[in-house]
């Protein structure tokens, strides 16, 4: 609050292992991400880059846990469709969204003590 001037809009707590890995998105607030150990590497792209990041329209889904304790993923049908990226910057495919070619994305890694600050609309990949 004090560093931002105002109540925070959320306050979320991230655990991840190695394998954690987030699909390219931004946030309508701003972030301030903190490592307490390890480190977490960011692809950040400013919100003037949204003409080169691609959206598509998918069918919302959950996780249902089966008897053996495996999961399937279930679409919910009585749902409207959501935008969402479905670039993935590590890879991306050139030939499938040309555009993204001229965006400037940004590497960062963050380390145990370290902070990120992250202004709203910010696009972001996280692993």
């Amino acid at each position: 609050s004090e560093a931002l001037g105002k109540l925070p809009d959320a306050v979320n707590f991230w655990l991840g292992e190695a394998s954690a890995v987030t699909s390219m998105h931004k946030d309508h607030y701003e972030n301030l991400y903190c490592v307490i150990t390890g480190e977490k590497h960011f692809i950040l792209l400013p919100p003037s880059d949204r003409p080169f990041i691609p959206y598509e329209h998918y069918q919302p889904a959950v996780y249902r846990q089966r008897e053996d304790g495996d999961f399937d993923v279930v679409d919910v049908a009585d749902s409207d469709k959501v935008p969402w990226i479905p670039l993935d910057p590590l890879k991306p495919d050139l030939e499938l969204y040309p555009d993204y070619r001229l965006a400037c994305p940004l590497h960062v890694t963050v380390k145990a003590g370290e902070m990120l600050y992250l202004p709203s609309l910010w696009f972001h990949h996280v692993r």
